[in-house]
C-alpha cells in the first residue's frame, strides 16, 4: 500500500459520490411507496415500514413543535411532568411542518431523505480526512450503504428448524427483524432507510470527527472550536453519541502526543477547547434529567446489549474484513517505524480507536447500553475496505478490484433485503403477527383516521384518553392528547398502566372497579374501537368468545357519555 496523505475531494469524485448516494436515497422511497399501495380501501397508511410505535413518537414532538412548543412535554405517559426537552431537530422538524403546513409524517420523511444525504457525505468526509485513496473511500461508503452482516443465516435456518425466530441457539443477530427486534442505528442501510433522527446524528458524528483530526493537524483553534461546536448540537440532538467523542478523540489526542506529532501542552489544549465547547449539549440534557422527574425516568429504561457473538454475526463479513483491515493497517505502522517501505499515515489509525471504544461502550454499567452503537458500522467499514484494497494487492491485480468489491457486497447485503421483505410481510396483515410485541397497526382504517381529527379539533391540550396501546401508539402522533398506555418506554410503568387497560376493558369487570380506574388515570376521554375490541378478544383467549355486539364502555357508568361516533367506533367523554 502506497504512502498516504489525507487529501481534498476533487469536483470529479464529488458528482460521483452525489450519483451514490443520491441513488441509494431514492431506493429508500420506492419501499413507502409501494406499501403505500399496499392500503386496502378506505385505508391510511402512517408513513412507517417498520418500528410504528417508535415513529409516533417522533411525530408526536414534531405535532408539539408546530403547535407553538418549544420544550416538547411526554404525550405517552399520565405521571407528573415538568417539560424540559429542548431538541435542535425536532426543533426544526416542526417549524419546517408548521410553516410549510406539510404534515409531520411528510416532513419526517424529508428529513430522513437530506438526512441520509448528509450523513453519507460527513462519512465521505473523514474518510478523505483519513486516507487519499479514492479506491478506499469508494469502497468505505458502498460497504457502508449496503452492507449487513450474516443475520439472513440464522433467520432462514430458524425458520428451516421450525423454531420461533431468534432461538436457535440462543442467536439474536441485531441486523436482521426478529418480529420487532431489530437495531436500526447499528447498521447504516437500515438508518437511511427508517430514521431521520439516527442519520444527522451519525453525520454530526463524522464532522465532529472529521475537525477533530484536523485540530491535531493544522494550526490554531478553528478546526476545535468546530469540532467543539458541532458536538454541542449533536449533544442536544442525540446525547449518546457524545460518550464515543468524548473518549475517541481523547485517546486520539493522547496518541500522537505520545508519537511526538503534537506537543503534550498543544494536544491537551485543544482537546480542552473541544470538550469545552461540546458541553452546553450535555448540560441541557442533564438539567432537563434534574428538572424533569418523567423524563429522567424514561431516560432510565433498560435498552441492554446484546451478547458480543449477536454483534459480530450482526455485522458478518464486514466485522470479519474489519479485522483483517486493522491487522494491515499495524503492519503497515510497524513498518514504516522500522525504517522499511513509505512513510504511514497515522490518521488510519482512528477507525481502529473509534472501533474499539465503540465495542466497549456496549457494555458500560448503563441501561442505555443498546443505544451506544450507533455509528459503529462505519468504522468497521472503513476499515473492511482497507482490508479489500490490500487483498486486490495481494492478488497483483489478477482479479479487478470492482470484481472484489461486487462479491462482498453482494455477500453481505441479504439481511438488508430480507429485513424488507420481513416488514412487507407485517405490513400485508397490518402488523397483526406482531401483536404479541404491541407493535400497532401501519393502515388506519377511514373511521380511526376521522376519530384522531375530531380528538385534535376537539380535545383539550394535555386531554388524557384511555385505549388500548395500540390506539394509544396513534393519538399522540395527530392529537394534543396525553394517553394512559401508548409505548413501551415512553409509557411510565408500562406494565401497570396496561394492566389498568385490560381491566378496564375486560366486559365482565364491575363498573366501580372500571369507574376507579378512571379516577386513577384522570382520563377526560374514553376511546373504544377496532384496536380495543381486538384486545378484548385477546384477553378472552385469542378469539375463542364472542363480544356482546350491544357491550359498550358506558355500561354502568352514567359519567361516560358519547362525545363522538363512527363506522364500529366511539369516544366518551368523561364527564364527572
Amino acid at each position: 500500500m502506497e504512502a498516504e496523505k489525507p487529501g481534498k475531494v476533487s469536483c470529479n469524485e464529488w458528482l460521483l459520490v452525489l450519483g451514490i448516494v443520491a441513488g441509494v436515497m431514492i431506493l429508500t422511497v420506492l419501499p413507502y411507496a409501494r406499501a403505500a399501495r399496499m392500503a386496502g380501501a378506505g385505508e391510511y397508511f402512517c408513513g412507517f415500514l417498520w418500528g410504528v410505535d417508535e415513529g409516533n413518537v417522533y411525530l408526536a414532538w414534531m405535532r408539539q413543535v408546530a403547535a407553538g412548543r418549544w420544550l416538547l412535554a411526554n404525550q405517552y405517559t399520565i405521571a407528573p411532568q415538568n417539560p424540559h426537552f429542548f431538541n435542535i431537530f425536532l426543533i426544526v422538524l416542526g417549524r419546517f411542518s408548521a410553516l410549510t403546513g406539510l404534515a409531520p409524517i411528510v416532513v419526517f420523511h424529508l428529513a430522513r431523505f437530506l438526512g441520509g444525504m448528509f450523513l453519507l457525505g460527513a462519512f465521505y468526509l473523514l474518510v478523505a480526512e483519513i486516507t487519499a485513496r479514492r479506491r478506499i473511500r469508494l469502497a468505505a461508503l458502498l460497504i457502508a450503504v449496503l452492507s449487513s452482516g450474516l443475520g439472513w443465516i440464522v433467520y432462514l435456518q430458524a425458520k428451516m428448524s421450525d423454531l420461533p425466530l431468534g432461538a436457535w441457539d440462543g442467536l439474536r443477530p441485531m441486523d436482521v427483524a426478529y418480529g420487532w427486534q431489530a437495531q436500526p442505528e447499528a447498521v447504516t442501510f437500515l438508518s437511511l432507510l427508517l430514521n431521520p433522527l439516527f442519520v444527522t446524528s451519525m453525520g454530526l458524528l463524522c464532522l465532529v470527527f472529521r475537525y477533530g483530526l484536523r485540530a491535531v493537524r493544522a494550526p490554531g483553534l478553528r478546526n476545535a472550536v468546530v469540532s467543539g461546536i458541532l458536538l454541542s448540537i449533536l449533544g442536544n440532538v442525540h446525547t449518546y453519541d457524545a460518550l464515543i467523542v468524548y473518549l475517541a478523540l481523547f485517546t486520539w489526542f493522547a496518541l500522537v502526543a505520545v508519537q511526538g506529532a503534537i506537543t503534550w501542552r498543544m494536544a491537551a489544549s485543544r482537546y480542552a477547547v473541544i470538550a469545552l465547547v461540546g458541553l452546553p449539549g450535555l448540560l441541557w440534557a442533564y438539567y432537563t434529567m434534574r428538572l424533569d422527574p418523567a423524563y429522567s425516568q424514561k431516560a432510565a429504561t433498560p435498552t441492554r446489549s446484546a451478547m458480543p457473538w449477536d454483534y459480530a454475526i450482526g455485522y458478518g463479513l464486514v466485522f470479519l474484513l474489519a479485522l483483517v483491515g486493522a491487522v494491515v493497517i499495524m503492519r503497515l505502522r510497524r513498518t514504516a517505524a522500522g525504517g522499511v517501505g513509505e512513510k504511514f499515515n497515522r490518521e488510519l489509525l482512528f477507525p481502529i480507536v473509534w472501533a474499539v471504544f465503540g465495542f466497549g461502550l456496549l457494555y458500560l454499567p448503563v441501561s442505555f447500553q443498546r443505544k451506544l452503537i450507533e455509528g459503529l458500522h462505519l468504522p468497521l467499514c472503513l476499515l473492511a475496505a482497507v482490508a479489500l484494497v490490500e487483498l486486490h494487492r495481494w492478488l497483483a491485480d489478477r482479479v479487478s478490484f470492482a470484481l472484489i468489491l461486487t462479491v462482498f457486497l453482494l455477500l453481505t447485503v441479504p439481511s438488508n433485503v430480507l429485513f424488507l421483505a420481513d416488514c412487507f410481510d407485517h405490513l400485508a396483515v397490518n402488523n397483526v403477527d406482531l401483536l404479541r410485541y404491541l407493535m400497532p397497526p401501519a393502515y388506519l382504517s377511514q373511521a380511526e383516521k376521522t376519530a384522531l381529527n375530531w380528538l385534535e379539533a376537539n380535545a383539550p391540550d394535555g386531554a388524557i384518553v384511555l385505549s388500548s396501546s395500540l390506539t394509544g401508539s396513534h393519538i399522540p402522533a395527530h392529537t394534543p392528547c396525553r394517553v394512559v398506555a401508548g409505548h413501551w418506554a415512553e409509557t411510565l410503568k408500562f406494565g401497570e398502566m396496561l394492566q389498568l387497560v385490560g381491566y378496564f376493558y375486560w366486559p365482565g369487570r364491575e363498573p366501580s372497579v372500571r369507574r376507579q380506574i378512571l379516577r386513577r388515570t384522570g382520563a377526560d376521554f374514553v376511546y373504544y374501537g377496532p384496536q380495543e375490541q381486538l384486545l378484548q378478544q385477546g384477553m378472552a383467549g385469542g378469539g375463542q368468545f364472542e363480544l356482546d355486539a350491544q357491550w359498550d364502555p358506558s355500561i354502568g357508568l352514567p359519567e361516560l357519555n358519547i362525545a363522538f361516533v363512527g363506522d364500529g367506533l366511539r369516544i366518551y367523554r368523561v364527564d364527572e
